[in-house]
């Protein structure tokens, strides 16, 4: 249960780090879930077995060993039961319902981004809600939670308070697609808050978390991550969830749509299997046996 004083934090800011939700026993379990996963690649797993939805190397470079790399798979939890537990916790799924006022919830999506030592690659500034274009209202809040300690030598998530109230800004935030090594990080220029914005300065702030912590932060919170140059890898999943009031928007494109079989307008919690329910009535429901 998140406090009073936790939740104001959070609608203050658009991010909260959470605290502690995993044990010793999990991360470990977690950790060799993803090592083992990481090892087969892209292109390992054969017809027959649970697989992720998506896997690829989002840094677009990839011309030699050391080229520069963010791993993201999305849905490991369709490929490993540690997963699969993983976004039915009941702190993270609590968290998220007192944080959305929402009693029902249902996960959009999860997604691994791993930066490897030494050559782990930038995600660029950047918000989620506009890259999620088939379902209103917007998906409200992440769990981002850490499987090593991140920290600015390793290329931790940094965030911008009250950017989450300044509304969609990703034509402006691709503007800024040039920074990614960890001295230039926090210079956006070029950007002034709306007049009526409670927050009226742009302040980047790098946010640590340790393994095991969970962050949560709003869907129109401006973040990203630098280069990780450490001998450290940096793992983490974000889990992304739908509230019950989440529907289809049939025009958009987005890599989930290919299992959403409804009509436009239509409840997301009707999509199916692949957006599993997590809290009904505001209590989470728990991983199935």
């Amino acid at each position: 249960m998140l406090t009073p004083s936790q939740i104001d934090e959070f609608h203050r800011n658009g991010f909260l780090n959470g605290g502690p939700v995993l044990t010793g026993e999990e991360l470990k379990e977690l950790r060799a879930d993803l090592d083992s996963i990481l090892e087969k690649g892209p292109d390992g797993f054969s017809n027959e077995e649970p697989q992720p939805v998506l896997f690829r190397n989002m840094s677009g470079r990839a011309d030699g060993p050391d080229a520069l790399a963010v791993w993201q798979i999305v849905n490991i939890w369709e490929a490993a039961p540690s997963f699969e537990r993983l976004i039915y916790h009941p702190s993270i799924v609590k968290g998220i319902s007192q944080l959305t006022d929402a009693s029902d919830l249902m996960v959009w999506h999860d997604q691994i981004q791993y930066k490897p030592a030494n050559y782990g690659g930038a995600t660029r500034w950047h918000q989620d809600a506009p890259l999620w274009p088939i379902i209103l209202p917007m998906t409200p809040v992440s769990a981002w939670v850490a499987l090593d300690d991140a920290d600015e030598e390793n290329g931790c998530m940094w965030m911008v308070p009250g950017s989450y109230k300044w509304g969609d800004q990703m034509p402006y935030l691709r503007t800024q697609q040039h920074l990614e090594g960890r001295e230039e990080f926090m210079n956006l220029q070029g950007f002034s808050p709306p007049a009526d914005s409670e927050i009226k300065v742009v302040e980047p702030q790098p946010r640590p978390v340790k393994s095991g912590e969970v962050s949560f932060h709003h869907s129109l919170t401006w973040h990203g991550s630098p280069f990780n140059r450490s001998n450290r890898p940096r793992r983490a999943i974000a889990i992304h969830y739908m509230t019950g009031e989440s529907r289809f928007v049939a025009s958009g494109e987005h890599v989930m749509k290919q299992f959403v079989e409804l009509k436009d307008g239509a409840p997301m919690a009707e999509a199916g299997e692949h957006f599993p329910a997590v809290c009904r009535g505001g209590e989470p429901v728990g991983a199935p046996a």
